[in-house]
């Protein structure tokens, strides 16, 4: 299990990938944008998962959430290249 550490409004959250599979396997996709993160055959926004990982309201950037994921082994493509 892979693990890293958000820092959002300079409140660090750990997460791991085991977390990012599990709130996937929780919720449905919604609209993706411009990047986009693929778990178990599904693929959603990478700030939907943050959110529903740390449990937090507060505004964070796209690159933030991107990162963090990219850190724990997912990747994070381009809707363009999708």
């Amino acid at each position: 299990m892979k693990e890293t550490t958000i820092t959002i409004k300079r409140i660090p959250y750990k997460i791991t990938d085991e977390d990012v599979r599990q709130a996937a396997r929780n919720s449905s996709p919604e609209k993706i944008r411009d990047y986009y993160i693929e778990v178990e055959g599904e693929c959603f926004p990478p700030k939907q998962l943050i959110r529903l990982v740390t449990k937090t309201l507060d505004s964070f950037g796209s690159m933030n959430a991107r990162s963090a994921l990219q850190r724990i082994g997912f990747p994070v493509p381009p809707v363009k290249n999708r």
